[in-house]
Protein backbone atom coordinates (compact mmCIF):
# COMPACT_ATOMS: atom_id res chain seq x y z
CA UNK A 1 0.00 0.00 0.00
CA UNK A 2 1.99 3.00 -1.20
CA UNK A 3 1.62 6.41 0.39
CA UNK A 4 3.44 9.68 -0.14
CA UNK A 5 6.62 10.51 1.73
CA UNK A 6 5.10 13.77 3.00
CA UNK A 7 2.11 11.99 4.56
CA UNK A 8 4.35 9.39 6.15
CA UNK A 9 6.63 12.01 7.72
CA UNK A 10 3.74 14.12 9.00
CA UNK A 11 1.98 11.07 10.43
CA UNK A 12 5.15 9.91 12.17
CA UNK A 13 5.81 13.36 13.62
CA UNK A 14 2.25 13.61 14.96
CA UNK A 15 2.51 10.14 16.51
CA UNK A 16 5.81 11.07 18.17
CA UNK A 17 4.37 14.31 19.54
CA UNK A 18 1.48 12.36 21.04
CA UNK A 19 3.85 9.73 22.46
CA UNK A 20 6.00 12.42 24.06
CA UNK A 21 2.99 14.13 25.61
CA UNK A 22 1.70 10.80 26.94
CA UNK A 23 5.10 9.92 28.40
CA UNK A 24 5.40 13.31 30.08
CA UNK A 25 1.83 13.09 31.40
CA UNK A 26 2.43 9.66 32.92
CA UNK A 27 5.80 10.74 34.33
CA UNK A 28 4.06 13.54 36.23
CA UNK A 29 2.30 10.86 38.28
CA UNK A 30 5.66 9.68 39.61
CA UNK A 31 7.75 11.41 42.29
CA UNK A 32 9.96 14.05 40.64
CA UNK A 33 12.42 14.65 43.45
CA UNK A 34 14.77 17.62 43.34
CA UNK A 35 17.64 18.52 41.01
CA UNK A 36 20.06 17.43 43.73
CA UNK A 37 18.22 14.13 44.34
CA UNK A 38 16.13 13.29 41.25
CA UNK A 39 13.16 11.01 41.64
CA UNK A 40 12.08 8.18 39.33
CA UNK A 41 9.83 10.47 37.28
CA UNK A 42 12.39 13.10 36.37
CA UNK A 43 14.11 11.33 33.45
CA UNK A 44 10.86 10.06 31.84
CA UNK A 45 9.40 13.57 32.14
CA UNK A 46 12.46 15.14 30.53
CA UNK A 47 12.53 12.52 27.75
CA UNK A 48 8.79 12.92 27.07
CA UNK A 49 9.00 16.71 26.91
CA UNK A 50 12.10 16.56 24.71
CA UNK A 51 10.48 14.03 22.36
CA UNK A 52 7.31 16.12 22.07
CA UNK A 53 9.23 19.37 21.46
CA UNK A 54 11.61 17.96 18.87
CA UNK A 55 8.80 16.16 17.08
CA UNK A 56 6.77 19.36 17.01
CA UNK A 57 9.77 21.18 15.49
CA UNK A 58 10.10 18.45 12.85
CA UNK A 59 6.37 18.64 12.16
CA UNK A 60 6.50 22.41 11.75
CA UNK A 61 9.55 22.18 9.49
CA UNK A 62 7.90 19.46 7.42
CA UNK A 63 4.68 21.41 6.95
CA UNK A 64 6.45 24.56 5.78
CA UNK A 65 9.13 22.91 3.64
CA UNK A 66 8.77 21.55 0.17
CA UNK A 67 8.01 17.89 0.22
CA UNK A 68 8.12 14.98 -2.09
CA UNK A 69 4.93 13.24 -3.09
CA UNK A 70 6.75 10.18 -4.41
CA UNK A 71 5.07 6.92 -3.41
CA UNK A 72 6.63 4.96 -0.56
CA UNK A 73 5.74 1.28 -0.19
CA UNK A 74 4.69 0.36 3.34
CA UNK A 75 5.22 -3.03 4.92
CA UNK A 76 8.31 -5.05 5.62
CA UNK A 77 8.30 -8.69 6.65
CA UNK A 78 11.32 -8.30 8.94
CA UNK A 79 9.86 -5.32 10.80
CA UNK A 80 6.56 -7.13 11.31
CA UNK A 81 8.36 -10.25 12.53
CA UNK A 82 10.42 -8.25 15.05
CA UNK A 83 7.29 -6.49 16.31
CA UNK A 84 5.42 -9.78 16.78
CA UNK A 85 8.39 -11.44 18.52
CA UNK A 86 8.76 -8.48 20.92
CA UNK A 87 5.04 -8.60 21.80
CA UNK A 88 5.11 -12.38 22.34
CA UNK A 89 8.25 -12.09 24.48
CA UNK A 90 6.55 -9.44 26.60
CA UNK A 91 3.57 -11.72 27.12
CA UNK A 92 5.75 -14.72 27.99
CA UNK A 93 8.22 -12.86 30.24
CA UNK A 94 6.55 -13.55 33.61
CA UNK A 95 4.96 -16.89 32.69
CA UNK A 96 7.89 -18.69 31.07
CA UNK A 97 10.81 -17.00 32.81
CA UNK A 98 13.86 -15.20 31.50
CA UNK A 99 15.82 -18.13 30.08
CA UNK A 100 12.94 -19.63 28.09
CA UNK A 101 11.67 -16.29 26.82
CA UNK A 102 15.06 -14.87 25.85
CA UNK A 103 16.12 -18.13 24.21
CA UNK A 104 12.96 -18.26 22.10
CA UNK A 105 13.28 -14.55 21.30
CA UNK A 106 16.90 -14.86 20.17
CA UNK A 107 16.29 -18.12 18.31
CA UNK A 108 13.40 -16.77 16.23
CA UNK A 109 15.28 -13.59 15.33
CA UNK A 110 18.55 -15.37 14.54
CA UNK A 111 16.86 -18.14 12.58
CA UNK A 112 14.78 -15.78 10.47
CA UNK A 113 17.13 -12.81 10.03
CA UNK A 114 20.61 -14.34 9.93
CA UNK A 115 22.32 -16.88 7.70
CA UNK A 116 23.15 -19.15 10.67
CA UNK A 117 20.49 -21.78 10.06
CA UNK A 118 18.48 -23.70 12.63
CA UNK A 119 21.02 -25.50 14.80
CA UNK A 120 23.56 -22.71 14.98
CA UNK A 121 20.78 -20.22 15.76
CA UNK A 122 19.56 -22.45 18.60
CA UNK A 123 23.06 -22.86 20.04
CA UNK A 124 23.73 -19.11 19.79
CA UNK A 125 20.36 -18.33 21.40
CA UNK A 126 20.98 -20.69 24.33
CA UNK A 127 24.53 -19.43 24.88
CA UNK A 128 23.42 -15.81 24.57
CA UNK A 129 20.57 -16.26 27.04
CA UNK A 130 22.78 -18.00 29.59
CA UNK A 131 25.42 -15.29 29.22
CA UNK A 132 22.81 -12.55 29.64
CA UNK A 133 21.41 -14.28 32.74
CA UNK A 134 24.89 -14.47 34.27
CA UNK A 135 25.55 -10.82 33.50
CA UNK A 136 22.22 -9.52 34.80
CA UNK A 137 21.92 -11.71 37.90
CA UNK A 138 25.53 -12.05 39.01
CA UNK A 139 27.23 -8.86 37.88
CA UNK A 140 24.34 -6.36 37.90
CA UNK A 141 22.29 -8.03 40.66
CA UNK A 142 19.01 -7.73 38.70
CA UNK A 143 16.15 -10.04 39.65
CA UNK A 144 14.96 -11.92 36.57
CA UNK A 145 11.84 -14.07 36.28
CA UNK A 146 12.71 -17.68 37.18
CA UNK A 147 11.93 -20.73 35.12
CA UNK A 148 8.25 -21.73 35.37
CA UNK A 149 9.05 -25.00 37.12
CA UNK A 150 11.60 -23.64 39.61
CA UNK A 151 10.84 -22.82 43.24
Amino acid sequence: MPTSLRRLEVGTAVALVLLGVLAAWEALRMPQGTPALPGPGMVPLACGVLLALLSAVLLAARRTGAGSDEPVPLGNRHVLLCFVVIVVAGLLWERAGFLVTSTLFLFVLLWSLSPLGGWRSLIAAVLGSVALRLIFQNLLNVALPPLPFSL
